[in-house]
């Protein structure tokens, strides 16, 4: 059974009383009490250019304000409950601004967790979508030595919860900790001007860990609905509609899509170096590109502070329509590619930055990038101006970023 938002919140306030009224009096005033933490950024980005936005797709709406606070700004509360020894619930709600330039709080997570015997458990909601190896401290910018994970490949899955079901069970192998974690669910995220959904998405993460050193392993499979109801898509989609190209229009939007995921990564942390590194694979039959995606950081402490370098690359391996246009219809080439290169978000970057740990608590980040746009992409940005007389693909950008991270 896949919990709604609405509904994961009546049924653990449900599960909340039941626990009360079926645990002794002794046993539920110790059990039932509640643990509240909460995280927040305030964070500024600028770019050198006047015909961009910098833009992390799939999170934020792109924002007219230099510097532009909406990318990375969020707050965020949870509020975990102890029902019984070996179950809890988790509810946690998140402000920031989301794809159609909203700032309502919307609930992140929102789980029962029930413990089935020893290193498993089961989780039955609103969890966090296990697709990158960082998925768990996504919102949560202090755990992250950044001002944010590289969009080349955080961007390439923007779907962050999934509603429905996840088990996780930790073994011991040897030297290993091994932690196996299959789920099912399906997640929506709003986007300018429409949306996309998975449904039935399936999947197994793998994480090995020895000491200092990590490993990640994940796949997942999913069908993929996406609305476009953008201008450049609509009017588009008419053209191809008038010039019986149909078939084409369908392979733009829709909900027969088929998509897949992979992901591998790996950090080792030994207190004074902090190297980290993921690659990752999008596949789909329609609606968006395939593309690979990696990047590579390396860091070291220096008391509080701590410098970085990362490099990072997106890679377009196939376009959002596997068509071409025939040549009969020449006319509609320029729309035709101007709408495939609005899709495409391959680019590479060199981030340089610094991290000063000012408590236990809250740091301050400030990061340098320098991305060169694939010739037929908009990568991590979008476009001011008119993108047909204006075209931002293939150009440089330099990035300046600032952010403040606290938990509490």
């Amino acid at each position: 059974m896949i919990f709604r938002p609405l509904h994961c919140a009546r049924v653990l306030m449900l599960l909340m009383l039941f626990a009360a009224f079926r645990a002794p009096d002794s046993a539920a005033a110790d059990a039932l009490k509640p643990e509240f933490s909460g995280f927040a950024t305030l964070g500024a980005v600028t770019t050198d250019r006047d015909d961009m936005w910098f833009m992390r797709y799939g999170v934020n709406y792109p924002g007219s304000n230099d510097p532009d606070f909406s990318p990375d700004s969020l707050l965020g509360l949870q509020a975990s409950l102890r029902l019984l020894a070996d179950n809890d619930v988790t509810l946690q709600a998140l402000v920031m601004e989301d794809g159609r330039n909203s700032y309502d709080p919307r609930v992140t997570l929102a789980f029962f967790r029930q413990t089935l015997a020893p290193g498993l458990s089961v989780r039955v909601g609103r969890v966090r979508a296990p697709f990158f190896m960082l998925s768990d401290s996504l919102y949560v910018n202090y755990a992250n030595p950044w001002v944010r994970p590289p969009v080349e490949v955080y961007g390439l899955n923007p779907f962050n919860d999934l509603d429905g079901v996840d088990f996780i069970y930790h073994a011991r192998i040897g030297d290993l900790d091994a932690e196996i974690h299959p789920y099912y669910g399906r997640s929506t995220i709003p986007f300018p001007q429409g949306k996309a959904r998975l449904e039935a998405s399936r999947g197994i993460n793998l994480v090995l860990t020895q000491g200092s050193f990590s490993l990640h392993f994940g796949h997942t499979r999913a069908q993929l609905e996406i609305e476009y109801r953008d201008p450049q898509h609509v009017a588009l989609a008419a053209d191809l509609d008038a010039a019986g190209l149909g078939s084409v229009r369908s392979e733009l939007a829709g909900g027969d899509g088929r998509a897949s995921f992979d992901s591998a990564g790996l950090q080792w942390d030994d207190g004074r170096w902090l190297v980290s590194g993921e690659y990752v694979r999008r596949r789909a039959d329609r609606y968006v590109t395939s593309s690979s995606a990696w990047y590579v950081s390396v860091g070291r402490r220096f008391g509080a502070f701590t410098p970085y370098v990362s490099f990072a690359r997106q890679i377009l391996d196939e376009p959002i329509a596997r068509v071409a246009l025939p040549a009969s219809f020449a006319a509609l080439e320029a729309d035709w590619k101007a709408y495939l290169t609005s899709r495409n978000n391959a680019q590479g970057s060199i981030t340089t930055g610094g991290r000063w740990d000012l408590s236990p608590t809250a740091a301050l980040k400030a990061e340098f990038t320098h991305a060169r746009l694939d010739r037929n992409a908009w990568g991590s940005y979008f476009p001011r101006g008119n993108v047909q007389t204006n075209p931002i693909g293939g150009h440089t950008a330099n990035t300046f970023s600032l952010s403040l991270d606290v938990t509490f």
